[in-house]
Protein backbone atom coordinates (compact mmCIF):
# COMPACT_ATOMS: atom_id res chain seq x y z
CA UNK A 1 0.00 0.00 0.00
CA UNK A 2 2.88 2.57 0.85
CA UNK A 3 4.46 1.32 -2.15
CA UNK A 4 1.49 2.55 -4.59
CA UNK A 5 0.88 5.71 -2.87
CA UNK A 6 4.52 6.30 -3.53
CA UNK A 7 4.34 5.70 -6.98
CA UNK A 8 1.12 7.81 -7.60
CA UNK A 9 2.50 11.11 -5.92
CA UNK A 10 5.37 10.63 -7.94
CA UNK A 11 3.34 10.85 -10.65
CA UNK A 12 1.29 13.52 -10.15
CA UNK A 13 4.96 15.54 -9.21
CA UNK A 14 5.94 14.66 -12.90
CA UNK A 15 2.39 15.77 -14.05
CA UNK A 16 3.07 19.72 -12.31
CA UNK A 17 6.81 19.68 -13.93
CA UNK A 18 5.18 18.93 -16.90
CA UNK A 19 2.33 21.51 -16.70
CA UNK A 20 4.89 24.20 -15.03
CA UNK A 21 7.43 23.61 -18.73
CA UNK A 22 4.11 24.34 -21.08
CA UNK A 23 2.88 27.66 -18.89
CA UNK A 24 6.07 28.94 -19.04
CA UNK A 25 6.21 28.38 -23.38
CA UNK A 26 4.69 30.70 -25.77
CA UNK A 27 0.52 30.37 -25.82
CA UNK A 28 0.20 28.62 -29.38
CA UNK A 29 -2.11 30.67 -31.79
CA UNK A 30 -6.17 29.32 -31.35
CA UNK A 31 -7.18 26.81 -33.75
CA UNK A 32 -9.95 27.75 -36.77
CA UNK A 33 -13.19 27.01 -35.38
CA UNK A 34 -13.48 24.46 -38.37
CA UNK A 35 -10.87 22.51 -37.48
CA UNK A 36 -12.14 21.97 -33.99
CA UNK A 37 -15.10 21.17 -35.58
CA UNK A 38 -13.06 18.67 -37.72
CA UNK A 39 -11.37 17.08 -34.88
CA UNK A 40 -14.16 17.10 -32.47
CA UNK A 41 -15.86 14.77 -35.03
CA UNK A 42 -13.93 11.77 -33.60
CA UNK A 43 -14.52 11.96 -30.48
CA UNK A 44 -18.45 12.72 -30.70
CA UNK A 45 -18.63 9.40 -32.78
CA UNK A 46 -16.29 7.52 -30.39
CA UNK A 47 -18.68 8.67 -27.55
CA UNK A 48 -21.66 7.86 -28.99
CA UNK A 49 -20.08 3.98 -29.59
CA UNK A 50 -19.39 3.66 -26.24
CA UNK A 51 -23.33 4.68 -25.19
CA UNK A 52 -24.11 2.07 -27.58
CA UNK A 53 -22.18 -0.37 -26.43
CA UNK A 54 -23.11 0.62 -22.74
CA UNK A 55 -27.08 0.29 -23.51
CA UNK A 56 -26.58 -3.02 -25.49
CA UNK A 57 -24.54 -4.29 -22.08
CA UNK A 58 -27.36 -3.53 -19.68
CA UNK A 59 -30.06 -5.32 -21.85
CA UNK A 60 -27.81 -8.62 -21.74
CA UNK A 61 -27.80 -8.06 -18.13
CA UNK A 62 -31.78 -7.03 -17.26
CA UNK A 63 -32.42 -10.45 -20.08
CA UNK A 64 -33.31 -13.29 -17.64
CA UNK A 65 -30.79 -16.20 -18.30
CA UNK A 66 -32.05 -19.66 -19.21
CA UNK A 67 -31.23 -21.41 -15.82
CA UNK A 68 -29.16 -24.90 -16.08
CA UNK A 69 -31.03 -28.38 -16.46
CA UNK A 70 -30.24 -29.93 -13.26
CA UNK A 71 -29.15 -33.51 -13.95
CA UNK A 72 -30.53 -35.33 -11.34
CA UNK A 73 -34.29 -33.89 -11.84
CA UNK A 74 -37.00 -35.45 -10.02
CA UNK A 75 -37.00 -38.26 -12.42
CA UNK A 76 -33.34 -39.43 -12.44
CA UNK A 77 -33.31 -38.81 -8.99
CA UNK A 78 -35.73 -41.12 -8.69
CA UNK A 79 -33.71 -43.64 -10.93
CA UNK A 80 -31.01 -43.60 -9.22
CA UNK A 81 -31.60 -44.00 -5.96
CA UNK A 82 -33.90 -46.96 -6.83
CA UNK A 83 -30.76 -48.83 -8.64
CA UNK A 84 -28.43 -47.64 -5.85
CA UNK A 85 -30.95 -49.68 -3.14
CA UNK A 86 -31.09 -52.61 -5.87
CA UNK A 87 -27.52 -52.56 -5.96
CA UNK A 88 -26.28 -52.38 -2.51
CA UNK A 89 -29.28 -54.59 -1.43
CA UNK A 90 -28.07 -57.95 0.13
CA UNK A 91 -30.92 -60.61 -0.57
CA UNK A 92 -28.99 -63.44 1.69
CA UNK A 93 -28.21 -60.97 4.74
CA UNK A 94 -31.78 -58.87 4.67
CA UNK A 95 -35.21 -59.48 3.99
CA UNK A 96 -38.09 -57.11 2.49
CA UNK A 97 -41.28 -57.10 3.54
CA UNK A 98 -44.74 -55.41 2.96
CA UNK A 99 -47.39 -54.29 5.79
CA UNK A 100 -50.77 -53.22 5.19
CA UNK A 101 -53.08 -51.89 8.09
CA UNK A 102 -56.01 -54.25 8.59
CA UNK A 103 -57.85 -51.53 9.74
CA UNK A 104 -58.44 -49.06 6.81
CA UNK A 105 -62.25 -48.84 6.88
CA UNK A 106 -62.12 -46.84 10.68
CA UNK A 107 -59.64 -44.37 8.71
CA UNK A 108 -62.19 -41.43 7.91
CA UNK A 109 -60.32 -38.62 9.06
CA UNK A 110 -56.83 -37.68 7.56
CA UNK A 111 -54.85 -36.57 10.29
CA UNK A 112 -56.12 -39.32 12.66
CA UNK A 113 -54.58 -41.81 10.23
CA UNK A 114 -51.43 -40.00 9.80
CA UNK A 115 -51.08 -39.89 14.06
CA UNK A 116 -51.65 -43.43 13.72
CA UNK A 117 -48.70 -44.05 11.03
CA UNK A 118 -46.62 -41.56 13.42
CA UNK A 119 -47.44 -43.36 16.81
CA UNK A 120 -46.26 -46.59 14.38
CA UNK A 121 -42.52 -44.99 13.66
CA UNK A 122 -42.20 -43.80 17.13
CA UNK A 123 -42.85 -47.42 18.57
CA UNK A 124 -39.93 -48.82 15.98
CA UNK A 125 -37.65 -45.77 17.07
CA UNK A 126 -36.38 -48.87 19.51
CA UNK A 127 -35.04 -50.59 16.18
CA UNK A 128 -33.43 -47.59 14.43
CA UNK A 129 -29.88 -49.19 13.50
CA UNK A 130 -31.48 -52.62 11.81
CA UNK A 131 -34.50 -51.27 9.85
CA UNK A 132 -35.62 -49.44 6.97
CA UNK A 133 -39.02 -48.15 6.58
CA UNK A 134 -41.48 -46.13 3.82
CA UNK A 135 -45.15 -45.54 4.93
CA UNK A 136 -47.59 -44.35 3.18
CA UNK A 137 -51.03 -43.01 3.53
CA UNK A 138 -52.93 -43.04 0.25
CA UNK A 139 -56.21 -41.83 -0.95
CA UNK A 140 -58.11 -38.37 -1.71
CA UNK A 141 -61.02 -39.13 -0.19
CA UNK A 142 -61.54 -41.14 3.14
CA UNK A 143 -61.26 -43.90 4.05
CA UNK A 144 -57.41 -43.51 4.10
CA UNK A 145 -55.43 -46.74 3.06
CA UNK A 146 -51.85 -46.99 4.89
CA UNK A 147 -49.39 -49.39 3.63
CA UNK A 148 -45.48 -49.48 4.42
CA UNK A 149 -42.37 -51.49 3.08
CA UNK A 150 -40.16 -52.22 5.57
CA UNK A 151 -36.03 -53.44 5.67
CA UNK A 152 -35.61 -55.50 8.32
CA UNK A 153 -31.83 -57.09 8.88
CA UNK A 154 -32.13 -61.06 8.43
CA UNK A 155 -34.71 -63.17 6.62
CA UNK A 156 -37.37 -62.76 9.45
CA UNK A 157 -38.89 -60.18 11.62
CA UNK A 158 -36.50 -59.53 14.72
CA UNK A 159 -38.08 -61.26 17.41
CA UNK A 160 -37.68 -58.09 19.77
CA UNK A 161 -39.64 -55.80 17.20
CA UNK A 162 -42.59 -57.46 17.38
CA UNK A 163 -42.39 -58.03 21.40
CA UNK A 164 -41.85 -54.63 21.98
CA UNK A 165 -44.10 -52.77 18.88
CA UNK A 166 -47.56 -53.39 19.75
CA UNK A 167 -48.30 -51.44 16.72
CA UNK A 168 -46.92 -54.70 14.91
CA UNK A 169 -49.99 -56.16 15.35
CA UNK A 170 -52.57 -53.81 13.68
CA UNK A 171 -50.50 -54.85 10.20
CA UNK A 172 -50.67 -57.90 8.02
CA UNK A 173 -46.94 -58.25 6.87
CA UNK A 174 -45.49 -60.49 4.26
CA UNK A 175 -42.56 -60.98 2.61
CA UNK A 176 -41.33 -59.69 -0.53
CA UNK A 177 -40.49 -61.96 -3.27
CA UNK A 178 -37.60 -60.17 -5.35
CA UNK A 179 -38.18 -63.03 -8.45
CA UNK A 180 -41.61 -61.68 -8.83
CA UNK A 181 -41.37 -58.79 -11.21
CA UNK A 182 -44.63 -57.49 -10.26
CA UNK A 183 -43.53 -57.24 -6.44
CA UNK A 184 -40.36 -56.04 -7.60
CA UNK A 185 -41.98 -52.89 -9.13
CA UNK A 186 -44.14 -52.40 -6.22
CA UNK A 187 -40.98 -51.91 -3.97
CA UNK A 188 -39.33 -49.54 -6.63
CA UNK A 189 -42.97 -47.65 -6.58
CA UNK A 190 -42.76 -47.37 -2.34
CA UNK A 191 -38.89 -46.03 -2.31
CA UNK A 192 -40.03 -43.37 -5.04
CA UNK A 193 -43.31 -42.33 -3.83
CA UNK A 194 -44.40 -43.13 -6.81
CA UNK A 195 -47.84 -41.06 -7.54
CA UNK A 196 -50.62 -42.66 -7.93
CA UNK A 197 -49.96 -45.55 -6.70
CA UNK A 198 -52.28 -48.51 -6.60
CA UNK A 199 -54.32 -46.13 -9.12
CA UNK A 200 -54.52 -43.57 -5.73
CA UNK A 201 -53.24 -40.16 -4.85
CA UNK A 202 -50.33 -40.04 -1.82
CA UNK A 203 -51.73 -38.06 1.08
CA UNK A 204 -48.57 -38.48 2.98
CA UNK A 205 -45.64 -40.44 2.36
CA UNK A 206 -42.78 -41.08 5.79
CA UNK A 207 -39.26 -42.33 5.64
CA UNK A 208 -37.61 -44.28 8.58
CA UNK A 209 -34.43 -44.54 8.75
Amino acid sequence: MVTFFRKILGEVKQAESILAVQSAKKPSQPKEPTKRKIKDEPKKKAKKEVEKESAEAAEEEEAPKPKAKNPLDQTNFCEVVVKGFWDMYDPEGYSLWFCDYKYNDVNTVSFVTLNKVGGFLQWMDLARKYVFGKMLVIGSNPPFKVKGLWLFHRQEIPRFIIDECYDMELYDWCKVDITDEDQKERVNQMIEDHEPFEGQALLDAKCFK
